[in-house]
């Protein structure tokens, strides 16, 4: 169904409401006063439906977000808007750049829709907000209030073509598959974002980077079945309980921490790492591994602490 379709659906199920309102009135009404306050009932109605159909939704939206980035590299690009009937919006064509120069997006989805809560708009609030976004043939779907009394934020990610997404192309060269699903569940318990706490799953079936130059540095092809991380934020840290990367040509396993900052890409590392070559790795890819930093383990494993911040991460 049209968003056209539905107006006009929309326009008749009132029409047809405020027709019986008319009748009840004439029936309990003195004179003509009835059918007035039906018609001045209706036609108030129109009006607000037409004024919101009319709103420059848009000019506000961008006004907003200017507001919202003034002072940061990011900029925010959007399309044209819409208010469904239970006063959600949807916006098409979202794009996040970090700065005006940037060739690829860091963010980029094909629709955002953002639903209000209805009893929360009773109180003066929009919040808890309902988030649903179609972005590199996966959807996000979640729920977020980021008022400190009752900070949560409840996420899932699903089917996100790693292909498709063009981010990392500043630090990652070549070509990266897999799709990523994931989910996040932080509540602040009453004491705000910086008391979330809570779980974080993360899994990309088919991983692979092949021809890939991270940072400048050739990675050897590789491909992973499965890859699989646990772990939760308590107390300002993103602990990571499990990692696992099973693949055809080496075998990950790791645990830490990571402390969060603000920025995000601030954040301090503290990660155990152990690579494992695969049976039948070839000796190009065994020697790589034994040159890493570390110690050795079983099986030619290397047994790695990765330190630093995620902008600068550091092996030793």
């Amino acid at each position: 169904m049209t968003a056209e379709t539905s107006a006009r659906a929309g326009l008749d199920r009132l029409a047809a409401a405020a027709a019986m309102v008319s009748e009840r009135l004439q029936l309990r009404g003195a004179g003509s006063r009835g059918p007035l306050l039906a018609y001045g009932l209706y036609t108030l109605v129109l009006f607000v439906l037409c004024f919101v159909a009319t709103f420059p939704h848009d000019l506000l939206v961008q006004r907003a977000l200017r507001g919202m980035t003034a002072g940061t590299p990011i900029r925010i690009e959007t399309g044209a808007g819409r208010v469904g009937w239970m006063l959600d919006y949807a916006v098409d064509g979202v794009r996040v750049r970090a700065g005006d120069d940037a060739a690829e997006p860091i963010l980029s989805a094909d629709s955002i829709r953002l639903a209000p809560s209805l009893l929360g708009l009773l109180r003066g609030t929009p919040f808890p907000l309902g988030l649903g976004a179609s972005l590199y043939g996966g959807t996000l779907r979640g729920t977020i209030d980021p008022r400190p009394a009752s900070f949560r934020v409840d996420a899932t990610l699903a089917g996100v073509d790693l292909a498709r997404y063009k981010g990392l192309t500043p630090w990652i060269e070549g070509a990266v598959r897999g799709r990523i699903d994931a989910a996040v569940a932080l509540d602040g318990a009453g004491r705000g974002a910086l008391a979330a706490a809570g779980p974080v799953t993360l899994r990309i079936p088919g991983l692979a980077l092949e021809g890939t130059k991270i940072r400048g540095i050739t990675v050897p092809d590789l491909h992973f079945g499965d890859v699989h991380l646990t772990g939760a934020v308590k107390n300002g840290r993103f602990e990571i309980s499990e990692f696992i990367a099973d693949g055809q040509e080496i075998g990950l396993r790791g645990e830490g921490n990571v402390l969060l900052r603000n920025p995000v890409e601030s954040s301090v590392l503290s990660l155990e790492l152990v690579v494992t070559p695969a049976a039948g790795a070839p000796d190009g890819l065994r020697l790589a591994v034994n040159m890493l930093p570390g110690s050795s383990g079983e099986g030619g494993a290397r047994r790695i602490g990765i330190v630093g911040t995620l902008s600068r991460p550091t092996v030793r």
